[in-house]
């Protein structure tokens, strides 16, 4: 065994000097001699113990150990039941006629932000089409949030409320009619218990004791703060955010900042999205901000890009985001063009870890590498930086239909930083980092569970959705297919709705096989396949079991290095191999369950 030259005995400093009791000429002390004689005998000995038990833990578990990783990942024997639906989750789940008769194409939002009191007040103006006849609609606030009037061509119109869905009587409105109403509302918002995974406003000093706030409200809906159409498939057009703060401190939001209106007192910053956004998207940030402008060399061409972070940061940021702009080449190689240049790239310094919000990223993982707690990837790149960037393709061009179908956020957000790992480290390094993550798979309900009910699917979506893909992407066995399917549902679904059905009935076209049944056993059932086998000294016995109706999938194994692909069937197959061969299973490759079977055989 190797030990590690690092290593440092007690019995010497690290230069090699003569021991302490020898140094400086002191006079010799057969007593302290003998003391520390003793001391460097018992130290060896313990170190000697260590070696001792690391040599018997590896040479005798590294099996265990490394198996490990997929042992990490088992198949619970009953299913976990989904949440029971509540009133709140129901109203804003379903896409009723009363949401369905109108479309928001603009929203025109006006805030004042009173710090002190964690009070908010202003309007927010709805621009919008009628899809039908009406004179009833739903809109969406939490119930505890005050309504001071809905208007309607200068006139106030009756509303009712249920949990945090506003019902509100007009007079007809007839199909295609353009209209526009205002809602009048102030109070104090929700404060998140542990952001960004619950949603409210954050309410935090910062080093120097200074007032340091943010939203974050992914899952529990944006209308915990400001009145909206709370669905994921609502998105406006385009959206103006004016939010007015105190003088002394600087807001921040999503899109381009238009024009500031200051005064000694307060400030009125105008901020303009020119694209469509997803509700959860929309945020502020309010906070003592210094202004990094850096540049980024875009496929597109040379594209601006900004940090906003704590003015004490400013040093620190402006090193530690020049990530950034390798990140984005390898992204853009990847899904096409970053989609939110016309609005910008920002990234912001929030009092919480992170979120999507799109040109506006929150980031709070301290600017740190190789630290206790600091999600970092192999010391090279910020996690947040990237996982929350990936989503500015997953999440925010392409959004899901529906909180059950979050996987094609998260679990392409999480296959992108196995990518770019892949690219940056070499592929064994983005293996490692999968297997990794494959600890974490649960398989305790299927990634999408049930839709209309408001129901944020999020517990497999992002180690089993990269898995999914990995899986994906070597059952295609054709690297440019499977990165023409990525770039190419970017380009084709660029700015729209997508339910799962979308991308399997893409990739069933791009690539002229049939995945449904592939999909239906990853993504609608909880259970991996799993692969029974049985090696004897000169054949590879093997077949499926607990898979759906339907489903095959190639899987290759290595037989003396040399790399076999077979189509395994719930029927027991047979492989002739070499004598005493050496047989791995590539699950490395694949997201199955290995399962040895001694008694497996064709009879």
């Amino acid at each position: 065994m190797k030990i590690d030259s690092n290593i440092e005995f007690r019995g010497r400093s690290s230069v090699g000097r003569a021991p302490e009791w020898h140094s400086g000429g002191r006079r010799f002390d057969p007593v302290r001699l003998h003391r520390l004689i003793f001391t460097m005998k018992l130290h060896k000995y313990i170190f000697f113990v260590i070696i001792g038990l690391f040599v018997f833990t590896s040479c005798s578990s590294t099996r265990q150990i490394m198996s490990g990783y997929r042992r990490g990942m088992v198949i619970p024997e009953s299913a976990e039941p989904y949440p029971e639906p509540t009133s709140r989750s129901l109203l804003l789940g379903k896409l009723t006629p009363l949401r369905t008769c109108y479309d928001v194409t603009f929203y025109d939002m006006n805030i004042d932000i009173d710090i002190d009191t964690r009070k908010i007040a202003g309007y927010v103006d709805f621009h919008s089409i009628a899809m039908d006849n009406f004179v009833k609609l739903q809109f969406d606030l939490a119930k505890n949030m005050i309504i001071d009037e809905v208007n309607f061509r200068g006139k106030s119109l009756p509303y009712t409320r249920e949990e945090d869905a506003v019902f509100v009587t007009f007079p007809q409105i007839n199909k295609d009619d353009s209209f526009q109403f205002r809602v009048t509302y102030h109070g104090e918002p929700m404060e998140a218990k542990k952001p960004p995974w619950d949603g409210g406003f954050v309410w935090k000093t910062d080093k120097a004791g200074r007032d340091f706030i943010g939203v974050a409200c992914e899952g529990d809906g944006a209308s915990l703060w400001w009145p909206n159409k709370d669905h994921p498939t609502e998105e406006p057009d385009s959206m103006a955010i004016n939010v007015t703060v105190p003088s002394d401190i600087m807001c921040v939001a999503n899109g381009q900042l238009r024009e500031t209106i200051k005064t000694d007192v307060k400030t009125t910053y105008k901020w303009f999205v020119s694209n469509p956004i997803n509700n959860y998207n929309v945020s502020v940030n309010i906070a003592n901000y210094a202004v990094i402008n850096d540049t980024i060399h875009s496929i597109t061409g040379i594209q601006p890009a900004q940090y906003y972070v704590l003015d004490y940061n400013e040093d620190v940021a402006r090193e530690h985001f020049k990530e950034a702009r390798d990140m984005m080449r390898s992204l853009e190689k990847f899904f096409g063009p970053f989609p939110w240049w016309e609005d910008g790239y920002k990234l912001v310094e929030t009092p919480y870890l992170g979120m999507e919000h799109q040109s506006a990223i929150a980031y709070g993982n301290d600017f740190k590498t190789y630290d206790s707690g600091v999600r970092s990837i192999y010391g090279y790149i910020d996690y947040i930086t990237l996982h929350e960037t990936a989503h500015e393709w997953w999440g925010n061009n392409i959004t899901a239909c529906d909180g059950a179908d979050v996987w094609l956020h998260e679990g392409f957000g999480m296959y992108t930083e196995v990518l770019y790992v892949e690219d940056r480290l070499g592929y064994p390094m983005s293996i490692h980092y999968l297997l990794e993550r494959r600890k974490g798979i649960a398989n305790r309900r299927a990634i999408v569970g049930p839709r209309d009910e408001y129901y944020w699917g999020f517990e497999d979506a992002y180690n089993k959705g990269a898995w999914i893909l990995h899986t994906l992407r070597n059952v295609l066995d054709d690297d440019a297919m499977f990165f023409g399917i990525l770039s190419g549902f970017q380009e084709e679904f660029a700015k729209q709705i997508v339910c799962t059905e979308d991308l399997v009935e893409y990739i069933n076209r791009v690539s002229g096989k049939d995945f449904y049944a592939f999909f239906n056993q990853y993504i609608f059932d909880r259970r991996p396949p799993v692969l029974e086998y049985n090696i004897t000294d000169n054949k590879l016995f093997y077949r499926y079991s607990g898979i759906v109706d339907g489903f095959t999938m190639p899987i290759n194994v290595l037989v003396n290095k040399e790399e076999i692909r077979l189509k395994p069937t719930t029927s027991t197959q047979e492989l002739d191999i070499p004598d005493y061969a050496t047989v791995q299973i590539m699950d490395w490759e694949y997201l199955i369950v290995k399962k040895e079977d001694e008694m497996l055989q064709i009879n």
